[in-house]
């Protein structure tokens, strides 16, 4: 589903009705879903705008790509890159407190899109449109809701849960935070109803990249996963996620569609993404417009071809916004996984020839002195302020599969590296040998960085396991010089957030 160009009234609108603070509204300019929705056209528009909702996530905020990358043992920030906004969260700074900017841009992002979402659902309970219609609208767009609060759940931890529209500034002024147990409960319905009322698949091609119930399905896993880990420990989930996931993978349960690649390299490949078969939950990108195109592939690549200081430069250029840890590139089999040669430039012969050719600033070639991400490289022409095409996952079937291993494995079950296995194999590795259960844990923790480096997760793959602050210490010298225990697990609460609504605190510990 390409969605080339949303820039709609219902932005336009919304945007009248909000300020700077989420908690900050305006009765006068507030819209009701009477008053904006009408039709069924309307409410698919609404829809079609939710969509645009992770683009912010995964690209469009400063540096984002890389925010759940930074201070774990798979990436750091290259001092070349000075940017104060950056160096507080990723070097885990004294000075990242309440009044930081990125707490507060995710604040922003996951409460600006809740408000959007819960006006478009109390909109579909009130147009008159064919029941099958609303429903799917009402299904898509919880999913939607579910996946902001999971992320503002395991980076804040207890938060206001808002479920529908709010327009009386005295109560948004006095929402207090709710226990995280209940933030997943709500996530855990949402995503449910998803699985219950949304189909497999999708014929119509303008519906390419909808979510569909086997993606609900697997966020379902990942939240189980989650909450049987730290910091809520309840060890039931594992067999919940293992039975989701046994539907998922060997019942075939949401459709036949999902598989590996052959290769690594082409699961990264723009038109294998949206609607391939390894895409089971995607973020649409459109190259060419402004503010929907991604810049995930600037973030990662060489601030050396930063495109302002190289002429002729036409595929973007680069931030160094994160770069691997020499712990985490020394822990590849880098004569033999498939990975390690696709994800990282590792010199200057590996630039492709439109990099290559470039001078730099002084004149000369370009060179660079760390070895770069470029699994998201873009391989059109393109420039900074177009974006990229390249669409981003948010879940692929190699991430089911071993997200499968781990449930089978917390839960005694047998054969999980089986699952692990046909992962390695595609990376053109042996067979894992046989292993205890705690030797597979320690196990897939690698694997799934190896796997999915870079993707958005490893933060939190790092919390829910208990491993971030020993990890991060060893891996990371950067983060890991600053890092302290029962604080960096999560962000503060913003400072603008809690001067307007003191029933916020206590802020998280440490903060």
């Amino acid at each position: 589903m390409k969605l080339t160009c949303y820039i709609l009234i219902l932005f336009t609108l919304l945007a009248s009705s909000c300020s700077k603070d989420f908690l900050e509204e305006d009765p006068r300019t507030f819209l009701t879903p009477g008053n904006f929705y009408k039709t069924e056209a309307d409410l698919q528009m609404g829809l079609n705008a939710v969509y645009r909702t992770p683009q912010d996530r995964y690209s469009n905020m400063w540096g984002a790509p890389c925010w759940f990358g930074w201070a774990t043992d798979l990436g750091y920030l290259t001092p070349a890159n000075g940017h104060a906004f950056h160096n507080q969260p990723a070097h885990l700074r004294a000075d990242f407190n309440p009044a930081s900017d990125m707490p507060w841009y995710m604040w922003d992002y996951i409460y600006r899109h809740v408000k959007d979402i819960n006006f478009l659902l109390a909109a579909v309970d009130v147009v008159d449109a064919p029941a099958a219609s609303k429903t799917s609208i009402a299904a898509q767009a919880r999913a939607w809701r579910a996946h902001l609060y999971f992320d503002g759940v395991r980076i804040f931890g207890a938060l206001p849960l808002i479920l529908e529209p709010v327009s009386d500034v005295k109560t948004l002024n006095s929402l207090t935070r709710t226990p995280a147990a209940q933030v997943y409960e709500q996530i855990i319905k949402d995503l449910e109803f998803g699985i219950a009322n949304l189909p497999n698949t999708y014929t119509a091609a303008t519906d390419k990249g909808r979510i569909t119930a086997g993606a609900c399905a697997a966020m379902l896993a990942r939240v189980y996963i989650t909450m049987a880990g730290y910091p809520l420990r309840q060890n039931d989930k594992w067999e919940k996620a293992r039975v989701l996931l046994k539907e998922f993978v060997d019942d075939k349960k949401y459709g036949t569609q999902y598989n590996l690649w052959p290769e690594y390299s082409q699961a990264f490949a723009d038109a294998n993404i949206q609607g391939g078969q390894e895409a089971v939950w995607t973020v649409n990108f459109t190259r060419g417009t402004f503010g929907q195109g991604s810049q995930v592939h600037t973030d990662f690549s060489p601030i050396e071809l930063y495109y302002d200081s190289r002429a002729g430069l036409t595929r973007g250029g680069g931030w160094s916004n994160e770069l691997p840890t020499e712990a985490f590139l020394a822990s590849y089999n880098q004569a033999r996984d498939k990975r390690y040669t696709f994800t990282y430039w590792r010199s200057t012969a590996d630039l492709p020839t439109e990099y290559a050719a470039i001078n730099n600033s002084a004149g000369g070639p370009v060179v660079f002195a760390a070895p770069h991400v470029k699994k998201f490289r873009e391989t059109s022409p393109n420039d900074n302020s177009q974006g990229s095409g390249l669409d981003h996952y948010i879940i692929r079937y190699s991430d089911v599969l071993l997200m499968y291993a781990e449930a089978i494995n917390e839960t005694n079950g047998a054969n999980a590296a089986n699952y692990v296995n046909i992962v390695r194999r595609r990376a053109g590795l042996d067979d894992l040998p046989a292993m205890s259960q705690a030797q597979l844990r320690d196990h897939l923790l690698l694997e799934r960085a190896w796997e999915l480096c870079f993707e958005g997760e490893r933060r939190f793959e790092l919390m829910r396991t208990g491993t971030y602050y020993t990890r991060v210490k060893a891996w990371n010298p950067q983060a890991g010089a600053n890092i302290v225990q029962n604080k960096h697990e999560l962000w503060p609460v913003p400072q603008r957030e809690i001067d307007i609504n003191s029933n916020l605190l206590p802020n998280n510990p440490g903060y």
